[in-house]
C-alpha cells in the first residue's frame, strides 16, 4: 500500500521504498475497454513506468446505462444501487492485472455527475442515505488491491448535500478497507 512518509513530506510502500506518483488518466478504462484492451494498455503503461492509472468505476460518459464493453451496466437495480456481478467481476479484472504489473490504480467510486450532475450524463443517484453503503461495499472489496481513493470525480461541492454525500462515501470507503488506503479528492 502506498502510505504517506513519517515527516509527512513524500510517499512510500508499505516496505518503506519511496513510491513516486507518475500516472497515466484513463477515466473509462472500465466502461470502454475489453478485457484484453485494458490488459494490452496497462502492460504498455507499466512498460513506458507510468507507477498509476487513473481510472473510475462509474464512468462519466452514460456510465450508469450504457453497458461495458462486455455488455454490463454497474447495476441490476439502478434505483437500488445493486451491483451487477459481471460489471464489477471486470473491474476486479482490470484491478488485478495492473496490481500484478505494479501499477497502482487511483480508483474513482464514481464520477461527479451522479452526486452533482450540474453537467454530464447523470442521473444523481448518490445521496446522503446511499452514499455510505456503496463507498463501504467498495472499500471491503479491494480493501488488498493496491489502490488509492479518489472521491470527486470533477465536480465541485456546492451544497450542503454535496458535502454529506462525499464525506458520507469517504467514510464507507475508510470503513470498508480499514482505512488501508490513501484517499484524496478530485475537484473541478
Amino acid at each position: 500500500m502506498v502510505q504517506v512518509s513519517a515527516n509527512q513530506r513524500f510517499l512510500r510502500t508499505d516496505t518503506g521504498e519511496p513510491f513516486f506518483y507518475l500516472a497515466d488518466t484513463a477515466w473509462e478504462l472500465f466502461h470502454r475497454l475489453t478485457y484484453d484492451q485494458a490488459s494490452y494498455y496497462l502492460a504498455d503503461r507499466a512498460e513506458k513506468g507510468f507507477t498509476v492509472i487513473q481510472a473510475v468505476v462509474l464512468a462519466e460518459l452514460d456510465g450508469l446505462r450504457t453497458p461495458n464493453a462486455h455488455g454490463d451496466v454497474p447495476f441490476d437495480d439502478l434505483a437500488q444501487c445493486t451491483p451487477n456481478a459481471g460489471y464489477f467481476a471486470h473491474v476486479d479484472a482490470v484491478i488485478a492485472k495492473a496490481n500484478q504489473l505494479g501499477v497502482y490504480m487511483a480508483l474513482l467510486p464514481t464520477w461527479g455527475d451522479k452526486w452533482n450532475k450540474k453537467w454530464g450524463e447523470g442521473p444523481e443517484i448518490f445521496t446522503p442515505e446511499n452514499a455510505f453503503g456503496y463507498g463501504q461495499w467498495l472499500g471491503q472489496r479491494y480493501r488488498d488491491a493496491d489502490i488509492i481513493w479518489v472521491l470527486g470525480g470533477d465536480r465541485p461541492i456546492e451544497t450542503p448535500r454535496h458535502q454529506a454525500i462525499v464525506e458520507a462515501m469517504a467514510a464507507g470507503v475508510r470503513d470498508g478497507d480499514g482505512g488501508r488506503h490513501l484517499c484524496t479528492f478530485h475537484p473541478q
